[in-house]
This record gives structure tokens, C-alpha cells and sequence, in this order.
């Protein structure tokens, strides 16, 4: 679960405004500050998600029913299918192109990596 709750921070990092779903084994999950959020708008049972952190989610057989859901509230969803393993900072690196990445491509870059390694 740890591995979730990384991504999840990573995501917030670069995008605080979005709500993230993930997809874990057969349901579909928010954490943390996302759980109270949701919850303003449907009510999904919360529950502890380690030690200091909470979740809430559903079966993915009624994905399609949520999404209607978040859509007609204008919720600003995104779903998250599956999470990397390993996150190798050579080819992150190596995939920058420092003569063409523009001053705000550099920032997004730079908040992907903090993200990344803490």
C-alpha cells in the first residue's frame, strides 16, 4: 500500500486540483485528503489505509456508475490503472533534452523528480 500512497503524493505534487483513483486488485480507491473530498459528494465507507492515512473506494464492476457520478458533479477524476515499479533516475535524466525543454517543461520536470525520490 505504501506504494500507492507514493504515487499518490507524486501525483498530488504535480497536480493537487485532480482527485486520484486507483485501481487496487478488484476495487477502485481514493486516499487520504481525497477520501473527505469524494465523500462531499458520495458516501464510500472509510477506512484506515496504514497508520495515518485513510481510503474509500468500490467494486470495479460499478466503475462505469462512479464515473457518472463524478462527471455530473464536473469532478476533475483521474484514474490511475496501475503504478510503476521502479523509477530509474538515469533514464528520466537521459530523456530531457536540455537544448529544447522550455522554462515551465524544466519546473514540471523538476517537481516529476521530487515526487519521484522522496
Amino acid at each position: 500500500m505504501n506504494k500507492i500512497y507514493n504515487e499518490y503524493k507524486r501525483l498530488k505534487l504535480i497536480d493537487s486540483s485532480k482527485l486520484y483513483l486507483f485501481k487496487c486488485g478488484k476495487f477502485y480507491i481514493f486516499i487520504d485528503e481525497d477520501v473527505d473530498i469524494i465523500n462531499e459528494y458520495v458516501v464510500l465507507k472509510k477506512v484506515r489505509f496504514g497508520n495515518d492515512t485513510y481510503k474509500c473506494g468500490f467494486p470495479n464492476n460499478v466503475l462505469n456508475n462512479y464515473l457518472k457520478v463524478f462527471k455530473n458533479h464536473n469532478l476533475n477524476i483521474e484514474i490511475i490503472e496501475s503504478i510503476s515499479e521502479e523509477f530509474d533516475i538515469k533514464t528520466f535524466l537521459n530523456d530531457i533534452d536540455i537544448n529544447k525543454i522550455t522554462p515551465i517543461e524544466a519546473l514540471n520536470k523538476l517537481n516529476e523528480l521530487i515526487g519521484k525520490i522522496k
